[in-house]
């Protein structure tokens, strides 16, 4: 049974969260802001700043409803492949970053200081 079942190893485990966000600086301090258009070209552009640690902070507002579902689901995936997630700002705009940007807090920080939606 024990042969099977081996435990895995938490990739997490061995960072040194202080020396890590002190070599990188704030995640909030990287956040790059795009308003996403009609089959915009810069998509690759932006999932490459994704996978090298840059938060993104998309606008879907004025897309048409399916093209924006397309996006909003490409970079979801991309966010949940790289271990992280996708946060709602409002109805169309979300956070989307890696889990090692989301430990010094700085982008809940971001988030909480944005005006609330009536």
């Amino acid at each position: 049974m024990g042969l099977f079942f081996k435990r895995k190893k938490n990739p997490y485990q061995d960072i040194d969260l202080d020396e890590e966000v002190a070599l990188s600086g704030r995640a909030s301090d990287r956040i790059i802001m795009e308003k996403m258009n009609y089959d915009d070209p810069r998509a690759k552009e932006l999932l490459e700043a994704l996978r090298s640690g840059s938060p993104l902070v998309l606008n879907f507002d004025g897309m048409d409803l399916q093209q924006a579902d397309k996006y909003m689901a490409f970079f979801q995936g991309a966010a949940i492949a790289l271990e992280g997630r996708a946060v709602r700002i409002n109805e169309s705009t979300f956070l989307y970053a890696r889990k090692e940007e989301f430990l010094d807090g700085s982008l809940k920080e971001f988030v909480d200081s944005l005006p609330k939606e009536n």
